[in-house]
């Protein structure tokens, strides 16, 4: 259907696309195919990129942030991904906690810090705990 309405509208009608996750985590290491699976699917057939409006875009953020004069440096980014979560906040100027209950693991993490690669450096948060549950004495303070 998205197709069919790209065609009829013509290069000016505006692919929109929330974000590029390929798979999303189950319990037991289980997945699905993530959002971004169906957004490539529709991309390839229409020939043509979306425009992402989520993580790590920072468009999403910028209306957020506007709207509710959020100061990035008294905001944190939590997330499981780096790839989404992690690069958006650093994008934005947020510090990340990366929370380790999601797809990605520590030695993930360790490998881009360890790259001579800006880009992959992008990639790292300022901190990371096991599972969100880790924040819970923090917030009843």
């Amino acid at each position: 259907q998205a197709l069919r309405y790209l065609l009829r509208g013509g290069p000016d009608c505006l692919l929109v696309g929330t974000n590029r996750d390929h798979r999303l985590p189950l319990e037991g290491g289980a997945g699905i195919p993530g959002t971004g699976c169906l957004v490539k699917a529709v991309e390839t057939a229409a020939q043509r990129e979306a425009f992402i409006v989520g993580k790590p875009n920072r468009f999403m953020f910028d209306c957020v942030a506007g709207e509710f004069e959020v100061d990035p440096a008294r905001t944190i980014m939590v997330g499981d991904r780096l790839d989404t979560d992690i690069l958006m906040g650093n994008n934005c100027g947020l510090t990340t906690l990366l929370t380790l209950t999601g797809v990605t693991a520590l030695d993930e993490v360790r490998g881009h810090q360890d790259s001579g690669c800006p880009a992959r450096h992008s990639l790292v948060p300022d901190y990371y705990v096991d599972s969100i549950a880790d924040l819970l004495p923090a917030l009843g303070e």
